[in-house]
């Protein structure tokens, strides 16, 4: 889709009323008559009223859709009035707007994330209030600072907040869809495709704030999203599979596995990362799942984009990082490589007789949890404890070898 940089008023729905200034709907009016002859000769040729041309000539009333009738007429190019354009719909006045910004890369990668837009509004729904905030400042920084947001609170006690129509009409202009979006599978927008540097960072760094977070068992970054993949299975698996309980992959068979649909969001965020960043993450299929809504029953595919080497998530935490300070203090603390502690045998025998007294093992998992540091160094040392027979391992179950 060719798209504008830039606000065009023109893209807005016909219905909506506009307002021009400094008399010029009369002037516009005026040569309009002039050129048609007679108010009766042009209400035939524009296709409005005698009623209407009179409200105009009397500069009450206007709306968009008449606007560009009475403009193809004089054969007036729409962007040459911008300048005489003082209100869209009830409020609207700030319409030099500026899309292609770091902010708007920021608002669209909320709205395809954690926000949703229907009918009305743009919601935007976060626990953590640093993004709620974000997402604030940067929707008044480009859509003006009289836009207005509505702060509300869910059932559950969740924060979010609320953007008028005409926020949310921008949104879906540039490629965020109302509805549910699973059942629509968007893309990255264009405009972040063929956007900046900074863009593309802004909106994957927005994104993996809302839908992903840092790891410390074998991912160090990852994110994740659902696709609608309801159509490749046949009604006889869909109906044996129970509501709201995950499928696991070794319950699908290969034929359909290699159909189920990816999420176009993480596809486009892999190649991206790939191409402009240098990181090479891996797309996986993680299970599936039946829903219904509004009396749709569809299967969902939950898939997640992992950064999980360690190079890889260095540069995430360099070029990119988490803008929510909780996940960027977890991501510094894996990427920081501790050291084995000179005492680790030691703890490790003292660890295990205090399990073996409880009767119980411990994995390395467990020892991570005691001494903060990698798994791959636990690993090494604990095999050297059970050549040393100091430990046993039963298919990573360990245990003190004497008894107590």
């Amino acid at each position: 889709m060719n798209q504008s940089n830039f606000y065009r008023w023109y893209n807005e729905p016909d219905s909506l009323g506009i307002k021009l200034s400094n008399h010029y709907l009369f002037i516009l009016m005026q040569r309009c008559i002039n050129k048609a002859g007679s108010v009766a000769e042009l209400s035939r040729q524009i296709g409005l009223s005698k009623s209407t041309l009179f409200n105009y000539n009397s500069e009450i009333g206007l709306e968009i859709g008449n606007l560009k009738k009475i403009l193809d007429f004089l054969e007036i190019n729409y962007d040459r009035i911008n300048p005489k354009i003082q209100k869209i719909s009830w409020n609207q006045t700030f319409l030099d707007l500026d899309f292609n910004s770091s902010e708007m890369a920021i608002i669209l990668a909320a709205s395809l994330a954690d926000g949703h837009i229907n009918k009305t509004h743009f919601m935007y729904k976060n626990k953590n209030p640093e993004l709620i905030d974000r997402v604030e400042l940067f929707a008044k920084k480009v859509f003006g600072d009289k836009i207005l947001v509505s702060h509300k609170i869910d059932k559950n006690g969740t924060n979010y907040i609320l953007l008028p129509s005409f926020v949310k009409r921008q949104l879906e202009y540039l490629g965020s869809p109302s509805g549910k979006k699973l059942f629509v599978n968007p893309h990255v927008p264009e405009i972040i495709l063929n956007g900046t540097f900074e863009q593309k960072k802004c909106f994957i760094q927005q994104f993996f704030d809302d839908e992903g977070w840092p790891q410390s068992e074998g991912i160090f970054v990852a994110c994740a999203q659902s696709s609608d993949t309801t159509n490749i299975f046949p009604e006889s698996f869909i109906n044996s599979i129970p509501f709201r309980k995950y499928i696991p992959l070794r319950n699908i068979s290969l034929e359909f596995r290699s159909r189920i649909i990816k999420p176009n969001l993480l596809v486009d965020i892999k190649n991206i990362l790939e191409k402009d960043f240098g990181m090479f993450p891996s797309l996986k299929l993680k299970n599936i799942s039946k829903y219904n809504f509004k009396d749709r029953v569809y299967v969902s595919a939950r898939w997640q984009l992992e950064l999980n080497k360690k190079s890889d998530a260095q540069k995430f935490f360099k070029e990119i990082q988490f803008f929510s300070s909780k996940k960027q203090e977890i991501l510094s603390q894996i990427l920081i490589e501790k050291e084995v502690p000179k005492d680790f045998v030691y703890r490790t025998i003292k660890y295990a007789l205090f399990k073996k007294k409880m009767g119980l093992t411990f994995k390395v998992s467990d020892l991570q949890k005691e001494m903060n540091i990698n798994k791959g160094k636990i690993r090494k040392r604990l095999s050297n404890m059970v050549k040393d027979k100091i430990l046993l391992n039963d298919s990573g179950d360990y245990s003190f070898n004497f008894e107590v």
